[in-house]
């Protein structure tokens, strides 16, 4: 998934992006980075980010994803069977690219001209759904296929899973609670077999992907500094990134290996890492003072 960091209209170096942006009635040119992040999903209650890449000016995603993915395939291959990404990922040479290091890919089909969409609308309008289940207050109705070949240059047949999701939600509008109901409709294609992962819970990995945003990037942008530039410089930038990301994974650790649950219920993560800061912050004091020579009298 990808995100941006470090915007400006004053601050850029020679990898900066450039996007123009409009301010009153004037348009205004915004220096920006945005990078590639690959993001451990699955582990229920930890985000887990493993790396990122930069985009290069005139850089597209994809090929930022691909140079991430290289990395990551090499050093974390056995940690996890396939990539989750977003319909921009929807290529024959990205999907080959994943299949080629021996990984799936369960990846979002959305946009009315793709012609897996067509195929998958028009063989489920024909059909009762295969089932369904209730998820909370959410209600899933699916539909699951194999062996679609109409993606052009995939070099293997594709399975396809429509689920239409009912939720109920209870909202309190001029001083009343309004019952009311949200419809959505997904479409996940993905080279992983049925008999290798079931379709609730193909459903539930379509809906982990973001976690990396309500999980990782929400959290780190609020409370740890993510999009503050400490030193605007690309290497700098992707060391303060990587560390952040290291120091976010091992503070989840603690909080939620070692801490016992009536210790969780009254301090948050937040106020663990609060809690370390304060404790820091004393701890660099008391050695200001222990080193700081004594004023001499007159």
């Amino acid at each position: 998934m990808a995100t941006s960091f470090f915007s400006s209209r004053k601050r850029c170096c020679h990898q900066c992006l450039k996007r123009t942006v409009t301010v009153g009635e004037q348009e205004v040119t915004e220096y920006y980075h945005r990078g590639v992040v690959c993001h451990l999903i699955g582990q229920e209650g930890l985000a887990i980010p493993l790396d990122v890449q930069l985009q290069r000016p005139g850089e597209g995603e994809v090929p930022a994803a691909k140079r991430l993915l290289e990395r990551v395939f090499a050093n974390y291959g056995r940690y996890f069977d396939g990539v989750v990404v977003d319909g921009l990922y929807f290529e024959a040479p990205f999907i080959n690219f994943c299949l080629e290091h021996r990984k799936h890919v369960v990846v979002v089909v959305k946009g009315d001209r793709r012609l897996l969409l067509q195929d998958a609308q028009g063989l489920f309008s024909q059909r009762n759904p295969d089932g369904q289940w209730n998820d909370g207050r959410r209600t899933v109705q699916y539909w699951d296929a194999e062996g679609f070949t109409s993606s052009e240059g995939v070099s293997q047949p594709l399975r396809v899973l429509h689920a239409r999701e009912n939720e109920r939600r209870r909202q309190r509008i001029a001083g009343k609670w309004v019952d009311a109901e949200q419809n959505y409709s997904w479409y996940w294609a993905t080279t992983l077999p049925r008999t290798q992962l079931s379709s609730r819970l193909l459903w539930r990995v379509g809906h982990w992907r973001w976690d990396i945003e309500n999980e990782c990037f929400n959290t780190t942008s609020t409370h740890w500094g993510l999009d503050h530039a400490f030193k605007h410089e690309p290497t700098a930038i992707i060391n303060f990134l990587l560390t952040l990301f290291l120091a976010f994974v091992l503070l989840q650790c603690f909080w939620r290996r070692n801490l016992k649950p009536p210790l969780r219920d009254r301090l948050t993560l937040i106020g663990l890492a609060d809690e370390l800061f304060a404790a820091l912050a004393g701890a660099n004091c008391g050695a200001v003072r222990q080193c700081a020579p004594r004023a001499r009298g007159p």
